[in-house]
């Protein structure tokens, strides 16, 4: 085993159920940084997987650049992501998804630059997405800036500014040792974690933000389960509103600003928040998650007009209302919901496919002792009723949502 003041990159891998996939990334890693000739180690830890992730680490206890762990409960994604951190032993550490993979020598590129300035304790730099798909390739970087960004230390407004001006998500990042251990931990409530991570440590060095990636990030992938970033993208885009406010908060902190500067920001905070939503939405309206979609319209529309067309957002009220009845006729029922044959199937095949898996067009046998539930168009669809049936009458639940 290496000494410690012998690694020069600490590649740290949170992973959880994808052994095709960490098998991958170890194999890649592996070779592509032997064949640099630079010291490295690969922090893989464990979130409690099931499907034979442990005996693959097993299997590489004798690779000295591998070091292992394995959670005692399963702790979720920044949990996790910061454990693997906090468990490098680098001079510098990049955190990196168990199904994406660094670009090695952009990496040992960065690296160099940070070895040759010792006030720069992070790189930053935009994510090359990939569509992982059989056939698929190289989508584009998530963001864009033309040339080098640097932010001096303490420098929070610059750093606001650059976020706002040009649409920054500053996570994928190199960062110096020292610096993690006073910028990363796993709690960050009603804040996005990136923005977190980030103004902590520019309170402690300056961060270089580079205009060509140095990961390239699956955005699309054969694997069923939702990728991390459209997750974050769809259901923790609130968050990034806290980021702004924190960084903004350091920002008046160091530098006191008068009353219109503080208006400013909360306009163009508010611009930036509106191109947030509107990506979520889509996704969500692209993954049938009609009830988030319908209040995600409602939260937009306090501040646009007509985030959705009026058709769309009549097709997305009324499924909003289908979609709650089949939720909670799911959460009632010990078999399958029987669906109302006024239901038609062009309904029916608009639901997530988690949902529709659940449903049924075939009566119940009249000695199931279960109740039975019934998703009803017709009010009379059903009867006769049993006293422990559930009825989930579809127009009731559509007239929820105006």
């Amino acid at each position: 085993m290496m000494p410690n003041h012998d690694i020069l990159i600490s590649i740290c891998v949170p992973t959880f159920n994808r052994l095709f996939l960490l098998e991958r990334n170890v194999n890649f890693h592996l070779e592509h940084f032997r064949r640099l000739g630079v010291s490295f180690e690969i922090v893989v830890v464990d979130d409690c997987s099931t499907d034979g992730t442990d005996a693959f680490l097993a299997s590489h206890a004798a690779t000295p650049e591998l070091r292992a762990y394995k959670r005692v409960k399963n702790s979720g994604f920044l949990s996790n992501y910061a454990f693997a951190m906090r468990r490098a032993r680098g001079r510098y550490a990049v955190f990196l998804g168990d199904d994406d993979l660094l670009i090695p020598e952009k990496v040992i590129e960065y690296v160099n630059l940070m070895e040759a300035d010792a006030s720069i304790g992070v790189v930053q730099a935009p994510w090359l997405l990939v569509d992982g798909r059989a056939g698929g390739g190289d989508i584009g970087p998530f963001y864009k800036i033309p040339a080098p960004v640097r932010i001096r230390k303490s420098a929070y407004v610059d750093l606001v500014e650059f976020i706002l001006n040009d649409h920054i998500f500053p996570e994928f990042m190199i960062i110096r040792r020292d610096v993690l251990a006073q910028s990363i931990s796993g709690t960050a409530p009603f804040i996005f974690w990136a923005f977190l991570f980030t103004g902590r440590a520019l309170d402690k060095a300056d961060i270089l933000f580079m205009p060509e990636p140095f990961a390239r990030v699956t955005a699309v992938s054969d694997d069923p389960r939702q990728q991390q970033g459209n997750s974050e993208c769809m259901f923790q885009w609130d968050t990034y509103r806290g980021g702004l406010e924190y960084l903004a908060s350091n920002a008046w902190r160091v530098m006191p600003g008068p009353s219109e500067l503080r208006e400013s920001f909360y306009s163009r905070l508010m611009r930036f928040m509106l191109i947030r939503q509107s990506v979520a939405l889509k996704l969500h309206v692209q993954t049938k998650n009609w009830a988030e979609a319908y209040i995600l319209y409602h939260r937009m529309a306090a501040y646009q007009d007509e985030p959705l067309s009026p058709a769309t957002m009549e097709t997305v009220r009324k499924l909003a209302g289908v979609t709650v009845a089949a939720n909670e006729a799911i959460n009632y029922a010990d078999g399958a919901v029987v669906v109302d044959p006024m239901l038609g199937d062009d309904i029916i095949n608009l639901l997530p496919d988690t949902m529709r898996e659940k449903l049924t067009r075939t009566l119940p046998s009249a000695d199931d002792p279960r109740p039975t539930a019934w998703l009803r168009l017709d009010i009379h669809f059903g009867e006769p009723v049993k006293d422990r049936d559930g009825i989930f009458d579809v127009r009731e639940y559509i007239a929820q949502f105006i």
